[in-house]
């Protein structure tokens, strides 16, 4: 029987971390809820593409390299930006049936398994930094993101002029 090896025991093998800094990190982990990568990625003692190039080495994906996937701003379409930010997922390309995605965390079977029912497709994942993840994000969904928040600061802006007096309708001052 395969038994997968836990990301702080292949950091430690590696002599990319220490046992002290990765039992640090996983007392900090219950704490804050967050993965273990991400701590010891804020607390400076691992880079995120250390993190990536040991990820991808242990569950044998590729990793994201942007001259592979040339982006194709018809996937926005397909994967909308609310669903994208909430799974930290991006579309990178899509053949047939088989949807390849970018993901920082390649194990999130909920974003998985969204993803291939939003999208009626098969879905491969690629893993990427935390960076590369929000610049695809950017990228593919900045112009509808953009329109989006400038339509909004207009509504709040409109709310927040003063109205016209026209006297028997609103109080002139």
């Amino acid at each position: 029987m395969f038994v997968r090896k836990r990301l702080g025991e292949i950091l430690v093998e590696d002599n990319l971390v220490t046992e002290e800094q990765v039992n640090k990190a996983l007392s900090e982990q219950s704490r804050s809820g967050l993965k273990i990568g991400q701590i010891l990625i804020r607390q400076g003692v691992i880079s995120e593409q250390q993190i990536v190039d040991v990820l991808g080495r242990q569950l044998k994906i590729r990793k994201y390299h942007p001259d592979k996937y040339p982006l194709d701003m018809e996937l926005a379409k397909l994967v909308p930006i609310e669903y994208a930010q909430k799974y930290q997922v991006a579309p990178l390309m899509k053949k047939g049936r088989l949807l390849t995605v970018a993901m920082t965390d390649p194990l999130d079977i909920n974003a998985f398994d969204m993803i291939e029912m939003l999208t009626n497709s098969e879905v491969e994942t690629v893993v990427s930094t935390e960076r590369e993840l929000n610049q695809i994000i950017s990228t593919l969904y900045g112009i509808q993101s953009g329109l989006g928040s400038v339509i909004e600061s207009i509504d709040i802006e409109a709310q927040l002029l003063p109205r016209p007096c026209v006297k028997g309708r609103v109080t002139c001052t």
